[in-house]
């Protein structure tokens, strides 16, 4: 298990005074990203194999959005590891102890040259430190497609400031790419993220399809290619 300390400051802060959920989500992958860094057990795996784990799914509930100037505590830990995937909680709490945010993380293991899966040797997942669930609900890590038409699309430029470190467009940035599709004056509560294929610095197209109680949205690549579908919640 891992937490970090963090502080809201003014450049996580949306126009509403919220903090922006690409900034939740930016919070949420750093202290995922430094607990695999510091478990020593796959650490020295990734080093001798220049393997990596991806993010294949993630679901955030949001129970109080923060504001500026709140201090508050990310925290993350493995509850399950198979061979070819991990299972994480990571939630985020206020000062007094209260729960924000609290999230569940599917990764895969990959070779990053390809994107391929890789699988780690069994004695290896076993000996990685697990903690128990959160207690949460867990939907699935698939995010279905409504069968009727879109009720918007749109093209996407994605730029080279979203792409990370492995090439990719990087997690939180679909959400900035997504979220104007949320209707003016809706809480979100609920997202549902199902990461398909990395996208990389092109053009995309976005579709979105519109409810009372959510907005799904699709960003695929100049080839039709789904990469990520997104649920927003109410």
């Amino acid at each position: 298990m891992l937490s970090i300390s963090r502080r809201v400051e003014v450049s996580d802060i949306a126009q509403n005074g919220h903090i922006r959920l690409s900034a939740l989500v930016d919070m949420l992958q750093d202290c995922a990203f430094d607990h695999l860094q510091a478990d020593t057990t796959l650490k020295p795996y990734f080093a001798q194999t220049g393997n990596v784990m991806f993010l294949v799914s993630r679901q955030i509930d949001i129970k109080r959005f923060l504001v500026y100037g709140e201090q508050l505590t990310v925290s993350t830990w493995c509850y399950e590891l198979k061979r070819m995937y991990g299972f994480r909680n990571t939630i985020i709490t206020d000062s007094s102890g209260n729960v924000c945010a609290c999230a569940y993380e599917t990764g895969a293991f990959a070779d990053p040259a390809t994107s391929r899966p890789v699988k780690i040797p069994q004695e290896l997942a076993d000996k990685v430190e697990k903690h128990p669930a959160y207690d949460m609900e867990y939907t699935s890590r698939k995010v279905a497609l409504p069968e009727s038409e879109p009720d918007k699309t749109s093209q996407l430029a994605v730029y080279g400031s979203f792409v990370d470190m492995y090439g990719h467009v990087n997690n939180a940035r679909y959400i900035e790419l997504s979220e104007d599709f949320i209707p003016e004056g809706r809480e979100v509560r609920r997202v549902r993220i199902e990461y398909k294929q990395p996208l990389k610095k092109q053009s995309a197209a976005a579709r979105a399809w519109v409810s009372d109680d959510n907005v799904v949205t699709e960003i695929a690549d100049e080839q039709g290619k789904s990469c990520c579908v997104i649920e927003y919640c109410f």
